[in-house]
């Protein structure tokens, strides 16, 4: 049994060694959030089709403002049923019509289609808050699994050490075989662990670069840091500006201005339209003449007037409605601007926490368990023991700033526009 043990850790250190992730090729440029939010910005296909329905939109008030087209038409009076020769008729007329708007009616209409091209335009904004909120989830996603692949290749290094003094220590007779046998199996537990991690920093790449509108396999190179601390205003605050620049709540706004301007159109549409027409008649057996035409609708008559009626309670109420969710949505947002706050603030907690006391403290422990044990006054469970402390306060740390950055993500979402940037620098690159 101790051979085999000694040949699975002869074994481990061609997967150990490997100190690049699978994902990051060695020369790659660093992606920043802010590089990576831009390349989204202009090539996110979700992003693209709405653009594209957009300018759909932008060009419909102008169709508004033209009038229809005119129509042209010909006719045969008192063509005798006796004769298929059209010149035995006594009329030709050829004559031209035109329908006029009631005035304001086409103002109005304008007016709402470019409500419409407003809210394809925000619906772009919309999209663009989420596909943010994405990428940066996917981004801290990305960083703290590379994070965790870090440390434990570093713990790999650490146990493969371990395990060659229990080597030597058991082969003086100082310690049992069991404590090799621990060693190998924890080095195992690592590598199991170190596959789970790649599988995750793997899959966010695969969604970072989906998001980018690159190859789902395309190697995603180094990335930043997460920044520790931010100044942020107070909550309060923030949800004023969330209000102000939510475009879900911008949205909601125009909804409620479609609404008034649909309404508009309706109580213009109980004005008459017209019509002009004119023509002239040829006339064989007798003195050619011009012909003129005038007509009014008339929408208020009674057996008409019920269908107006219905349009405008319809709008009236569409009103009401998109008020109630224009109201509803800003206590959504007021919500959820509270809920990002908090726990942004606990985040920052934690991982100073993490930083500044728990990672220190479990380096200390380590460090003194493994004096204590090559001096042949401890044992290497305890050993391994504070070592594994030592990794799961590191892995702690990072996902206390991942959920830092998602939080932050949520926060930024929530408000509707990126925060300032932090003044404090991460000290993860120390560790």
């Amino acid at each position: 049994m101790l051979y085999l043990c000694v040949l699975i850790l002869l074994a481990l250190p061609v997967a150990a060694d490997a100190q690049v992730p699978l994902s990051i090729r060695i020369g790659e440029a660093t992606l920043s959030l802010r590089a990576a939010i831009d390349e989204a910005m202009t090539g996110n296909p979700a992003l693209v089709a709405l653009r594209s329905q957009f300018e759909t939109a932008r060009l419909r008030p102008a169709q508004e403002r033209f009038l229809m087209p005119p129509t042209f038409d010909a006719q045969i009076w008192q063509w005798p049923v006796n004769t298929l020769n059209p010149l035995n008729t006594n009329m030709y007329m050829v004559t031209a019509n035109q329908e006029l708007p009631g005035r304001g009616k086409r103002e109005v209409r304008v007016a709402l289609a470019e409500k419409d091209a407003e809210i394809a335009s925000n619906d772009i904004a919309v999209q663009a808050r989420d596909v943010i909120d994405q990428i940066k989830r996917a981004y801290a996603s990305l960083y703290v699994n590379r994070k965790a692949i870090e440390v434990h290749q570093g713990s790999v290094d650490l146990l493969k050490q371990f395990a060659d003094v229990s080597l030597i220590n058991y082969s003086a007779g100082r310690s049992p075989q069991q404590d090799v046998l621990k060693a190998v199996v924890n080095v195992s537990e690592l590598h199991e662990e170190l596959v789970m991690f790649e599988e995750g920093a793997q899959l966010a790449a695969a969604q970072l670069n989906t998001l980018l509108n690159r190859a789902p396999g395309a190697p995603v190179g180094p990335i930043q840091e997460p920044v520790e601390a931010l100044l942020l205003p107070s909550a309060e605050d923030l949800q004023a500006q969330a209000v102000r620049r939510r475009p879900e709540l911008r949205g909601a706004q125009l909804a409620v201005e479609r609404a008034e301007a649909s309404l508009a159109v309706v109580n213009r549409d109980y004005k008459p339209d017209f019509m002009v027409g004119g023509g002239y008649m040829l006339l064989p057996r007798d003195r050619d003449a011009w012909t003129a035409s005038v007509g009014i609708t008339w929408p208020t008559a009674r057996w008409a007037r019920g269908r107006l009626d219905a349009q405008k309670a319809e709008a009236t109420a569409a009103i009401e409605a998109s008020r109630a969710q224009q109201r509803a949505g800003e206590s959504q947002v007021r919500l959820a601007v509270q809920q990002a706050y908090i726990r942004v603030k606990s985040a920052e907690q934690r991982a100073a926490l993490l930083r500044t006391i728990v990672v220190p403290q479990s380096r200390q422990a380590l460090e003194v368990s493994r004096v204590a044990y090559q001096a042949d006054r401890g044992d290497l469970l305890a050993l391994i023991d504070n070592q594994r402390m030592l990794l799961d306060a590191q892995l702690r740390y990072y996902r206390a700033l991942s959920d830092l950055e998602q939080a932050r993500a949520d926060l930024e979402y929530a408000v509707g526009e990126d925060l300032s940037p932090g003044i404090t620098p991460s000290a993860a690159g120390s560790r």
